[in-house]
């Protein structure tokens, strides 16, 4: 069964490749931000390289650099390398379902051939790769593994995961205080030995090109409707609309203070919930989907595939909890086709209030099941209306 598992879900990751990378001509950001570094890598120039590092440099250090020169001593161009890269994020997600819908199937969850699609297949996937971004697909699947990981007691893996994790993209330093939290002991291992790996890399690449990480605590002027700070946007420029980027922009004051807030707000969010005295652990990635998603919330750029960690993570959650369906999962890559693709708006209230009619709901279940009523609680509370009730 394992073997057919892997079968499956090879036969989705290759799925998803072609609809997501297939066409050379597409309109992502691989050939504005990672090629030119992978074409002075190709021509020797390791200055040059270092020196046209996109913000998720470790990444196209780590991964993309040796798909690049695979992809060149083949004598193959830059579509073969962008579809190289992809594989290590695919095989990631790949090997995660795989374990998902294994233990779905074990605990006897109908969903379970659900569970591997949405892995391994998952519509948001594609959109990533549509979009030129690879490095999505490998970090989503490192952070939700390094929590499963921490959940099963594995300090060192869970450490190496979220290392690999924060490397890859930088968003993913969310998944640090639910992993750490998720651990039975050591937690505190997890957190300090992932986060000084990761800085371990990723300070050299800063220094050597310090520009483009400027993204990590400015959003810039780049503004879209799906996100809580719409209403607040400023008429944009004649240039910036020239640009193609739409015709209302992210305010000055706005700029600075997104990304370092969506950093901050994990702490207090991860501190009530472990402050609560019947936790469960598994609940730990409902944390974590809760992070990712007041990120996607936050978020002035916040773009389709910005939920596909999102959807991972919840994947995951509802497999634990022994949900028959994983239809909150489902829910996510559904909702966020609709109001990102087939309503594909990026002007007035319209896009911004679809938006929020499903992330709102989303976000007030996750917090309820969080920080409400503790689980035994609940089931004490439906005990005795059971024993209450007439019938």
């Amino acid at each position: 069964m394992r073997t057919r598992l892997w079968l499956a879900a090879l036969a989705g990751a290759a799925l998803v490749l072609w609809r997501g990378g297939g066409d050379p001509y597409w309109s992502g950001d691989f050939y504005v931000e990672a090629w030119p570094a992978y074409e002075h890598l190709l021509a020797g120039d390791l200055a040059g390289f270092a020196a046209r590092l996109p913000g998720y440099a470790g990444f196209v250090t780590l991964f993309g650099a040796p798909s690049a020169l695979l992809a060149g001593a083949a004598g193959l161009g830059g579509d073969a390398t962008f579809r190289l890269s992809a594989v290590p994020g695919l095989l990631a997600l790949c090997a995660l379902a795989v374990h998902l819908a294994g233990r779905a199937r074990a605990a006897g969850l109908a969903g379970w051939p659900l569970v591997l699609v949405l892995g391994a297949a998952a519509p948001l996937s594609m959109q990533a790769l549509a979009y030129g971004h690879p490095e999505e697909l490998l970090a989503s699947a490192l952070s939700v593994a390094a929590v499963l990981a921490a959940l099963g007691g594995r300090t060192w893996i869970a450490a190496a995961l979220l290392a690999l994790a924060v490397i890859t993209k930088q968003w993913a330093v969310l998944a640090v205080l639910p992993a750490a939290l998720a651990a039975p002991r050591h937690g505190w291992r997890i957190a300090v030995l992932g986060t000084g790996a990761a800085f371990a890399v990723l300070a050299p690449l800063a220094l050597v090109h310090p520009a483009p990480q400027a993204g990590l605590v400015t959003s810039g002027a780049l503004f879209h409707p799906h996100c809580v700070w719409w209403p607040l946007g400023v008429p944009a420029t004649a240039e910036f609309t020239a640009a193609g980027h739409g015709t209302r922009m992210a305010p000055v004051w706005l700029q600075g203070i997104t990304h370092p807030l969506i950093v901050a707000l994990a702490v207090p969010l991860s501190a009530a919930w472990w402050g609560r005295g019947a936790r469960l652990r598994d609940d730990a990635l409902a944390l974590l989907a809760l992070l990712f998603l007041e990120r996607c919330l936050l978020d002035p750029w916040n773009l389709v595939y910005y939920h596909l960690p999102l959807s991972v993570a919840l994947l995951a959650w509802e497999v634990r909890r022994g949900r028959p369906l994983p239809l909150l999962a489902l829910g996510v890559n559904a909702a966020a086709w609709l109001t990102f693709v087939t309503y594909d708006e990026r002007a007035g209230m319209g896009p911004f209030v679809a938006y929020l009619a499903w992330t709102l709901p989303l976000a007030a279940f996750l917090v309820h099941r969080l920080y409400g009523a503790p689980e035994r609680t609940r089931r004490g509370a439906r005990a005795r209306r059971a024993v209450a009730s007439p019938a």
